[in-house]
């Protein structure tokens, strides 16, 4: 199952947002943000953070969830090798806010690639 999403693709450690964090590859736009880090892994982790102060209601912020998790599962081949954070800041329409998490999506790899690709290059010395 290609498209599955398991207990093993959503990020639940601090440790595992702080290196996402700390990596600064942002994506997205209005009231939300999209982080990017590489993971070593074979497959596309998620991280959500929808805060009650932008959603008051469960049922709201599990909507939101849903749908940023379901966009992440059908693109989810696409991003192998990276984790990626959806961090709402401000209240959406719904579909503001799947466009905005696929573009978003789409920043943050080509950041992290473009990052990986500097890390690995040949380092130019000067002589």
């Amino acid at each position: 199952m290609p498209f599955a999403f398991g207990r093993h693709k959503k990020m639940r450690k601090t440790d595992e947002f702080s290196s996402v964090f700390r990596f600064r590859c942002v994506g997205g736009g209005g009231g939300l943000s999209v982080l990017a880090a590489p993971n070593g892994l074979d497959y596309a982790r998620l991280g959500l953070i929808v805060p009650k102060r932008i959603i008051a209601t469960a049922v709201g912020r599990n909507r939101v969830k849903r749908l940023l998790r379901e966009n992440f599962r059908m693109r989810q081949d696409a991003l192998a090798g990276l984790d990626i954070i959806a961090q709402l800041k401000a209240a959406m329409a719904e579909d503001a806010l799947i466009e905005t998490f696929r573009a978003g999506m789409l920043q943050c790899k080509t950041c992290a690639e473009n990052r990986a690709r500097r890390a690995d290059g040949p380092t130019g010395s000067r002589t």
